[in-house]
């Protein structure tokens, strides 16, 4: 009789962390439903009555979920909050931002990522910010009808439904259409804009340039011009003349500066953020979660922001909930202590985590077991030799990842009775992991200027003799690596506009010019690394700040342009690293730490003596930058899914093997390229998943109800 562990290619329990809460698609019946259900209810107290609503809705303090140790779920209950709150709520995952002075910029950025995300992670389905866009226009349209235009008092009814998600799909093209017809002139903008205060809508006298961008982001191609000017100003960014022109804004409008400080770049992102969380009044209320925070712990200048955050959030923007998840002990040992006193009061009591019991284990156990097609003789034969009831006869709870790791052994065993304990992971194999998680998902491949920082800040630490800071007095280069003889600054920017850029090239030449000649030559060399998913700089037309950039390159200014597997590991890193500081894996933060600066030290060295080994790009005339900036979306080729043909075959292999190797079913395709597309395609279909492991990624077939 053959042993139906033997035959299954993975284990299923090995993957035993959430990377992504939109990921989680099974929970335990009755566990932390209680946690769950108390962030839910104050979440039901922003979302009452139909919309739109009169007022923007004052928030509630920070709902701060606690876990007992690691691995009882925190980043699960985020997802399972995501999934009950479906089309309820904007929902918004933050990463831990790295520069207090630019916190807003980081959450800002990391919320417009998230809004770009269709709403149920299929291609079909609209982007989060194009529904937000359609159901505000809608809203007010339909506002309009009380001054007693005929067509629009017809109309209501179709446009509250258009606006809610509920207009049937048959005439949802059609509506669509009237309404962008509707606002192709600036005069119905003009006469809709002054509605927003009869909703009590304060968008600082930029209402009309808020409708303009709405438009933009509600009726053109995902890759128009037009709307990836309306996401630059989204973004705080500023715009160039004809983008401008594009959105049909006032001079005025444009207010972020090319030369703006910090502290303005900062300021302008909270605006931002205010703007679409009042604008949520139309739409539906934002859910900000902030994971991972065992990360802010190294830093009290990060604490501190973070504290500040929390405080702004709750006294100045409207129509959202804040989460906050934590470790216990790192939160009251390495967090609480450092905040605030006022700003301790704005969280919530502890919403504390539970632990899995033993009916709970044995579902959990069983979903994992029938969800890779185990047949039911091999479930029942699982549990045998009172396996579970040993597991939990001096215990009442467990934590999930502790089960699900007494689970993959027990597996393991019945697997291969003889076998030798195989050796534990290494940091290697993990490493394999994230960065084959990162692959699999499009999203997580964004620019991120938080994962440049960290990269610049920690693993940069490791070189010899090297001293690692923030810089003072610098507008964009904030960090900076520093020798006797020879300094290494980084600046971040996601942004394409000359100023912005001119006067990032002014500033590295005034790093490169001693300001006395008693303190000698020090070498300089000054880089910004961009990523396959930005605009490329500069642009042909950029006469003035072209001839500052040339003559900056001269003094050590490099653009540094990374590859999309050199972002996926720089990605993969900063999320092992998160790893060991949340306890997630048998290795502290300082081991990690430590092996990341041994693999990446010929990466740290190369940019430390300007070898760097990856496509440096100076800024002279003949260079590739005299290439015109790529559409969005045309930067990495890889974007885009499988063709139909492709997919359906695909679907086949994949259906009939349940789980099988992503290289066996490149081998069927015939073309190993199309790794990427096949991922694009997998992440984009309910009855497909990717589990990355440390050598490959399987592909598991879901049965969807």
């Amino acid at each position: 009789m053959t042993n139906p562990y033997t035959e299954m290619q993975v284990n299923p329990f090995e993957d035993a962390i959430v990377r992504e809460p939109r990921d989680v698609s099974f929970s335990v019946n009755g566990l932390n439903d209680a946690p769950l259900n108390r962030v839910l209810t104050k979440f039901a107290a922003l979302d009452r009555g139909e919309l739109p609503r009169s007022s923007p809705v004052k928030p509630d303090r920070a709902q701060l979920v606690v876990s007992p140790d690691r691995g009882y779920g925190k980043s699960h209950l985020l997802g399972r909050l995501f999934t009950a709150l479906g089309r309820k709520a904007t929902k918004v995952y933050l990463r831990p931002f790295q520069d207090p002075y630019k916190a807003w910029q980081s959450i800002l950025l990391l919320t417009l990522q998230e809004l770009d995300r269709p709403d149920d992670e299929t291609r079909e389905s609209p982007s989060q910010l194009s529904s937000l866009a359609v159901g505000t226009l809608a809203h007010i349209v339909a506002d309009f009808a009380q001054n007693g235009d005929p067509e629009i008092t017809a109309a209501v009814p179709a446009l509250r439904r258009l606006a809610s998600g509920t207009l049937p799909a048959t005439e949802t093209p059609g509506r669509l259409a009237w309404l962008g017809a509707l606002f192709a002139g600036n005069g119905p903008i003009n006469r809709l804009a002054g509605l927003l205060k009869q909703r009590h809508i304060d968008l600082h006298g930029h209402e009309k340039a808020w409708l303009k961008v709405l438009v933009a982001c509600a009726f053109d191609e995902a890759d128009g011009e037009r709307r990836r000017a309306a996401l630059k100003w989204l973004r705080a960014e500023p715009l160039e003349l004809e983008e401008i022109e594009q959105l049909r804004l006032d001079q005025a409008d444009n207010d972020g500066r090319g030369d703006a400080s910090p502290q303005e770049i900062n300021a302008l992102s909270f605006r931002r953020l205010q703007g679409l969380c009042q604008l949520a009044s139309y739409y539906r209320p934002f859910v900000f979660c902030f994971d991972q925070t065992e990360c802010y712990a190294s830093d009290p200048m990060l604490i501190k922001a973070l504290g500040n955050c929390i405080e702004q959030l709750y006294a100045e923007l409207r129509n959202h909930l804040t989460v906050v998840t934590a470790n216990q002990r790192n939160w009251v040992d390495d967090i609480k202590p450092h905040l605030e006193p006022a700003h301790r009061d704005r969280f919530s009591q502890e919403i504390a985590l539970e632990g899995i019991n033993k009916a709970g284990a044995r579902e959990l156990i069983e979903a994992r077991l029938k969800g890779c097609g185990m047949p039911a003789k091999g479930v029942a034969g699982f549990f045998a030799d009172n396996w579970l009831d040993d597991l939990f006869s001096t215990l009442v709870e467990l934590g999930v990842r502790a089960l699900l790791m007494r689970a993959e052994d027990r597996f393991r065993t019945l697997a291969r009775p003889d076998a030798a304990p195989p050796p534990p992971q290494t940091l290697d194999d993990l490493y394999q992991v994230e960065l084959n998680g990162i692959r699999s998902q499009k999203a997580l491949q964004a620019y991120n200027q938080d994962c440049l920082m960290w990269f610049a800040k920690d693993v940069g630490q490791a070189m010899a003799g090297v001293k690692v800071g923030r810089t003072s007095g610098r507008r964009y280069f904030s960090f900076e690596w520093r020798w006797p003889d020879r300094s290494v600054y980084f600046a971040f920017e996601g942004g394409d506009h000359w100023r912005r850029w001119k006067a990032i090239a002014d500033e590295a030449i005034a790093l490169a010019t001693p300001p006395s000649r008693s303190q000698g030559e020090r070498r300089i060399l000054a880089y910004v690394f961009r990523t396959p998913d930005l605009a490329r700089v500069p642009r042909p037309s950029w006469a003035v700040a072209k001839a500052t950039m040339d003559q900056a390159g001269s003094h050590g200014f490099r653009i540094v342009e990374l590859t999309i597997d050199q972002v996926c590991e720089l990605h993969a890193a900063r999320e092992l690293y998160s790893n060991a500081l949340q306890g997630n894996i048998a290795f502290s933060g300082s081991a990690t730490l430590a092996w990341l600066q041994t693999r990446f030290a010929p990466f740290l060295s190369d940019i430390a003596a300007a070898g760097v080994p990856i496509q440096v790009r100076s800024v002279d005339a003949g260079g590739p930058a005299a290439k015109e900036p790529p559409k969005a979306g045309q930067a990495n080729a890889s974007s885009d899914g499988l063709d139909g043909d492709s997919l359906r075959r695909v679907l086949d292999i994949v259906r009939e093997q349940r789980i099988v190797d992503i290289s066996v079913v490149l081998d069927q395709l015939g073309r190993a390229e199309l790794r990427d597309p096949l991922l694009r395609s997998v992440e984009a279909h309910p009855n497909l998943k990717a589990h990355p492991g440390p050598k490959t990624i399987f592909l598991q077939w879901r049965i969807t109800a």
